[in-house]
């Protein structure tokens, strides 16, 4: 099946995309998935906040891509801005950063 744009042409159009939105989409991460819902798949990144999307191909491929995309990655920011806090914890907590201190008593 061919495609009306190449691979890197999707991806820099939603790359452009997410950092209109204040998100981070790393190229190397766009992915074409055809079948019954043609769409490409990217990882995109708020802080240290992450997550898989697919985006119908048909907005990526529109000659109205840029209105396409800035709803849904509008959406994806709000949606990933919930995470960041409690994943800057985790982060802390991983780097052996004592969350809260425990008093035993004999």
């Amino acid at each position: 099946m061919s495609r009306p744009i190449s691979l890197s042409e999707a991806a820099r159009r939603l790359r452009q995309a997410a950092e209109e939105a204040g998100l981070v989409l790393d190229p190397r991460t766009v992915t074409f998935r055809g079948g019954s819902f043609p769409c490409y798949e990217y990882v995109l990144r708020l802080k240290q906040a992450h997550t898989l999307i697919n985006m119908p191909a048909a907005w990526v491929e529109s000659e109205a891509w840029q209105q396409q995309l800035r709803g849904p990655m509008e959406k994806a920011r709000e949606y990933l801005e919930q995470f960041v806090p409690v994943q800057e914890r985790v982060d802390l907590a991983a780097r052996g950063a004592p969350r809260f201190q425990q008093v035993l008593k004999p």
